[in-house]
């Protein structure tokens, strides 16, 4: 196993203490074939959590696209073109994860469920109306969502 890389200022690892630089070493030694430099320990747990922080990304974008749904379902007078352009975006990002990372098309279901609570609850802040307004499971399909389709309501 590798010896971790001490950073110079204080104690600690590199990858404890700058991340970026730590990965930026380990890419530069996995290139050149300096296995001996590599840090199996935290390579192994970075990579591993690759999938969760894109899937953390991607319900992060359908918490955003549900949440200006509902308050453009909901709340037609305020509806304006910072709302649509915030939803532009966010169908923006979210379909270049799916086109990076179509492994995670599969996983849009779950992830929307888990979205649509704080999706409900920031609605229902934003607009100031309760959030027993807002149905309590999502009414929107993925298609909707991640398509170019607005509420009309």
């Amino acid at each position: 196993m590798a010896t971790k890389v001490k950073h110079a200022r204080g104690g600690g690892t590199l990858y404890e203490t700058d991340v970026v630089a730590w990965a930026e070493r380990q890419a530069e030694a996995l290139r050149a074939g300096r296995f001996d430099e590599l840090d199996l320990e935290n390579l192994a747990e970075e990579i591993g959590d690759v999938s969760r922080r894109e899937a953390e990304a991607l319900e992060s974008h359908l918490e955003t696209l549900v949440m200006h749904l509902l308050k453009w379902r909901h709340d037609p007078d305020h509806r304006s073109r910072s709302w649509e352009g915030t939803m532009r975006v966010a169908r923006h990002k979210t379909a270049k994860l799916l086109r990076d990372s179509p492994s995670l098309r599969p996983r849009l279901p779950a992830l929307l469920e888990d979205a649509y609570p704080a999706a409900r609850v920031r609605a229902g802040v934003e607009t100031g109306l309760p959030e027993k307004t807002f149905p309590a499971a999502c009414p929107f399909t993925i298609d909707q969502i991640t398509g170019d389709w607005l509420p009309e309501e």
